[in-house]
């Protein structure tokens, strides 16, 4: 178990980027995307383990301190309890030169269920570049009452990597890199139904655990951005430094840009909204990109959940009626909403709830061509609040959550890249399926 072992995990300079460009760019937000899809090995019980086109999903920001005072901050693994939301239990098992291995338990609050808990062990290792790699030893993930069959998942041998660094900025700041991959295969009824269901969560769920690592840390050792007023959703404009870094990078996957936390100022009557961006590459044209995203009454074809959608075509102005349902097991529940669409130009369309099952939700959506090539970037920025207008289960799930400071962004970004795991394949069909034949 101490033996040593070399990450497959990339690093940052593997994409060959400025350090101090892309913290210009970056500000004070979190940004997310993925690598280019490697062949890796990793050690396990029973020998190497191989795996064909990993694709690690990296997170990084910009924080005020210094790189080795950040390292000395995450080489501390008793201490993680203090950094992590739901990270009620850190230990130090046993340390040998550059490995550690690392006792951790996460638990989880359910109202009638008791409590969802996960105890795990992680292999960490001190590299020489000061980065620390990490590999999942072994777990279990249980209900303290099993029900629907039970959820409870043995997690050894399980495949998951990450890895630390700390990129030197200047004497008072520094880059802070969190990358991750798994391919971990839940056997218990209820996890392997829910995949099931939702398949898009293999891809959701490392960017889910990127950002929430990161961020943890991030918020921490960042002032709060002071708003006065109400904030708009992001297009391109705003991320003008970010453009290029976007559409290299969106040849991989999602990138996603979560905005920083907000310092509200007296007198403000309603906190603003904390937007999250994610940019997708799709190999279709702007014009049909845009025209099958806006083809409402196709949406069905692409979100199974919608029961029912109604638009009003006002011209600049669309009107939209939705019930959208959720059946899984014994979880089901129905959202309406009401929601404006506004045209603001031919290639940005805002969007608001007007009614509904939501306290708020406000977002825009842009459609840019990536310079060199045929394809679209289509830039989704999106807010919500829950409120008490919400169906209970959702009220439910949000104050479970709530211990996650950062939880709505977190839902923000899961929600948009679900759908565009779904949108993106059907615009790329239909766009090809549809254009008119030239003679």
């Amino acid at each position: 178990m101490m033996a040593d072992w070399n990450s497959p995990a990339p690093h940052l300079a593997d994409l060959d980027m400025a350090p101090r460009e892309l913290a210009a760019a970056i500000g004070k937000r979190l940004v997310l995307f993925s690598h280019p899809a490697r062949d890796i090995s990793i050690p396990s019980a029973s020998g190497p383990r191989r795996f064909s086109g990993a694709r690690f999903v990296t997170a990084v920001a910009r924080v005020d301190l210094p790189a080795q005072t950040m390292r000395r901050r995450l080489q501390d693994f008793s201490g993680y309890k203090h950094l992590f939301p739901m990270l009620t239990a850190s230990d130090v098992l046993t340390l040998d030169g550059k490995n550690v291995v690392a006792r951790y338990r996460v638990e989880i609050p359910l109202p009638a269920l008791a409590t969802f808990s996960i105890g795990f062990r992680i292999k960490h290792a001190l590299e020489t570049d000061g980065s620390i790699s990490s590999l999942l030893i072994d777990g279990k993930a249980e209900s303290l009452i099993a029900m629907v069959g039970g959820i409870s998942d043995e997690l050894a041998d399980q495949p998951v990597l990450s890895r630390w660094e700390f990129v030197p900025l200047n004497q008072k700041q520094s880059l802070l890199v969190f990358t991750y991959w798994d391919r971990v295969e839940l056997k218990s009824y209820f996890a392997r139904k829910f995949m099931e269901a939702y398949p898009e969560l293999r891809v959701v769920g490392p960017y889910m655990v990127a950002a929430g690592a990161a961020e943890s840390i991030h918020r921490n050792f960042v002032l709060a951005v002071p708003v006065n007023e109400e904030v708009a959703p992001l297009g391109l404009e705003p991320l003008g430094k970010m453009q290029a870094l976007m559409e290299r990078l969106s040849a991989y996957g999602h990138v996603v840009v979560m905005e920083p936390e907000q310092a509200v100022a007296p007198g403000l009557k309603v906190a603003p909204l904390r937007y999250v961006s994610m940019a997708t590459r799709l190999q279709a044209p702007v014009a049909e990109s845009r025209r099958l995203a806006t083809s409402y009454e196709r949406l069905p074809e692409v979100l199974k959940e919608l029961s029912r959608i109604s638009a009003n075509d006002r011209g600049r102005q669309v009107d939209l009626d939705l019930t959208a349902r959720f059946a899984f097991m014994v979880i089901r529940f129905t959202l309406d909403l009401d929601v404006l669409n506004t045209w603001v130009t031919p290639d940005r369309l805002e969007f608001r709830r007007t009614a509904g099952d939501l306290a708020q939700l406000r977002g825009a959506s842009e459609w840019h061509a990536v310079a060199g090539s045929r394809d679209a970037l289509m830039l989704i920025s999106v807010a919500h609040e829950v409120g008490e207008e919400a169906p209970f289960i959702v009220r439910m799930a949000h104050k479970i959550a709530d211990r996650i400071p950062f939880i709505d962004p977190l839902t923000s970004m899961a929600v948009q890249m679900v759908v565009m795991e779904r949108m993106k394949p059907w615009i790329e069909k239909n766009a090809v399926a549809e254009k008119p034949l030239h003679p």
